[in-house]
């Protein structure tokens, strides 16, 4: 989210919050974390504590970890900030943008990171860090893979600046430092593979993403925190085996149910589809949308419940998880089976409930083929001719084969059907 006022951003100390969070990112990625960490950014925190003590009356709880926004050229954390983060307990992630003052304006470029111009900057906050009696969290350069911040568009420039920045600190001892990588979520604009350093320059890796809902902005419809997140979360755990973190995110009250979205979400969605997520931070503040826990009452108190619920650490059970699974109840070729030939038939399906589906073709003249579809629905197509590759049928007999995929990974019961191609 581009922060774009004016405005003092810090961290917090991270005594034993950090503690209890930071173990992670060492723990084998298939490990269960629990619980998952509830984050905030918050207003004119953590430089002013009152910010966040109002954000904890309102929710119920303090958070986590505490995220702010700040620059290269800041000091990591100021005398005040960390008076407050050792008092209050919370874990600092600290956004670090390359604005050369302020929250827009002229910028660093990466390169000059790269080739040390800015080194003695780097150094002065890796010195700080390093005498802190508390882990510090580093986002740097966030979303890097949009197209709204001056240093996007540039992924060999990052990877290098990425590298540069984590030799300093490495170099000066700074080991309580962890490294946070964290990419818009990729919905089919902004590919993010190519700007990731690699596993061994990062601590955790992260994503971006927000439910626009119908306000005239991106797909401009409602979409589940599913929705947003799902193809994004498989691509960064194929890339990385580190922990993850959604480290930005937020739904609109346009179009949907904010309350059903994060009690759904954030109760449901996050532990039983997302299980390497091991923290989440909610961006609190009315910008483009309101985006606040507290836009309604309706949403305020569905983030009281997740914040009271044992996925987070609170005191009340947690959702169980649903035994019925998704059933492929129809399949069939449309609009028939003989103009398959011509490549104009599609192969449609309906699911029981929403899921991932997986289909396959064989046939005695045909190279058997599968596409899986990830993009959970009840109802689909898919273009015959997609699944035969592309490649001319020839005539005789073929079977279809469709399953439902639970969030387990898990296959349902085979639904097939036969058809000739004259």
């Amino acid at each position: 989210m581009r922060i774009l006022v004016h405005q003092k951003i810090s961290r917090r100390p991270l005594v034993a919050a950090i503690a209890a969070f930071a173990f992670s990112a060492n723990h084998p990625a298939h490990a269960a974390a629990a619980p998952i960490k509830l984050g905030a950014y918050v207003p004119d925190a953590p430089e002013d504590a009152g910010a966040l003590d109002r954000y904890e009356s309102m929710v119920g709880s303090k958070p986590d970890i505490v995220m702010n926004y700040s620059n290269v050229t800041d000091p990591l954390l100021t005398t005040t900030d960390i008076k407050n983060l050792e008092a209050r307990g919370e874990a600092p992630m600290v956004t670090w943008q390359l604005y050369k003052s302020g929250w827009s304006g002229p910028t660093i470029s990466l390169s000059d990171i790269a080739n040390g111009r800015y080194d003695s900057y780097l150094r002065d906050s890796a010195d700080l860090a390093k005498g802190l009696p508390f882990d510090v969290m580093i986002r740097f350069g966030h979303e890097m893979n949009g197209d709204w911040y001056p240093w996007s568009g540039q992924p060999s420039a990052y990877r290098a600046a990425w590298r540069h920045i984590v030799t300093v600190f490495r170099q000066r001892g700074a080991t309580n430092v962890k490294w946070v990588w964290s990419p818009n979520v990729d919905q089919g604009s902004y590919p993010f593979a190519q700007y990731f350093p690699g596993d061994s320059w990062v601590d955790y890796v992260a994503l971006d993403g927000y439910n626009w809902g119908k306000s005239g902005v991106g797909v401009n419809q409602w979409q589940t925190l599913s929705q947003v997140f799902s193809s994004s979360y498989r691509q960064i755990t194929q890339l990385s085996s580190k922990p993850v973190i959604i480290a930005e995110t937020s739904s609109s009250e346009l179009g949907g149910n904010k309350a059903a979205w994060i009690r759904d979400g954030l109760l449901k969605t996050i532990p039983q589809q997302f299980p390497r997520v091991r923290a989440v931070v909610w961006f609190d503040r009315s910008m483009e949308q309101d985006w606040r826990v507290d836009s309604s009452q309706a949403s305020l108190d569905a983030y009281r419940d997740v914040v009271s619920s044992s996925v987070y650490g609170g005191p009340d059970p947690a959702p169980s998880v649903a035994k019925r699974s998704a059933t492929v109840r129809k399949l069939q070729v449309a609009p028939s089976a003989a103009v398959a030939a011509k490549r104009r038939a599609n192969v449609v399906y309906r699911l029981s409930r929403r899921a991932r589906v997986q289909v396959s073709l064989s046939g005695r003249r045909a190279k058997p083929a599968t596409i899986r579809i990830d993009q959970p629905t009840r109802n689909g197509r898919i273009r015959l001719s997609k699944l035969a590759g592309g490649r001319r049928m020839h005539r005789g007999s073929y079977r279809l084969v469709a399953r439902a995929i639970d969030h387990t990974g898990a296959l349902s019961k085979p639904r097939q059907v036969r058809f000739r191609v004259a």
